[in-house]
């Protein structure tokens, strides 16, 4: 877990669960609403993604509300993942009773040899 601080404040964080690996999952991730748009939330992914990119973690995914459920928050939560990087794959209906699932992966090396090179 990573936490975003303005002064003794928390006001962001990322929680990362590792699965095996090669892939790890953005379990929870969230910005206070009075800090939104200053970079925090960006600045929270790269720190996770670097310490996974360190591991030789090769794939991140995170799941959010999906598009057949509409939501100007989550549609601003989809759009802040794809503009990182991300690629949505799936829709699932019954995965959260109720709610969509979206699931969303980015492959954190631009060279396919450097994870099997880092192992």
């Amino acid at each position: 877990m990573l936490v975003a601080c303005d002064g003794d404040e928390a006001v962001g964080f990322v929680s990362v669960k590792v699965h095996n690996p090669r892939a790890a999952e953005i379990y929870v991730m969230g910005v206070m609403r009075s800090h939104h748009g200053r970079g925090l939330g960006t600045m929270l992914l790269d720190a996770a993604e670097n310490d996974l990119r360190a591991g030789a973690v090769e794939y991140l995914q995170v799941k959010t509300l999906g598009p057949s459920h509409e939501s100007r928050a989550y549609a601003a939560t989809r759009d802040f993942y794809e503009s990182r990087g991300f690629v949505p794959l799936e829709e699932f209906l019954d995965f959260w009773p109720g709610n969509p699932c979206l699931l969303l992966i980015k492959r954190l090396g631009s060279d396919p040899g450097f994870f099997r090179q880092q192992r």
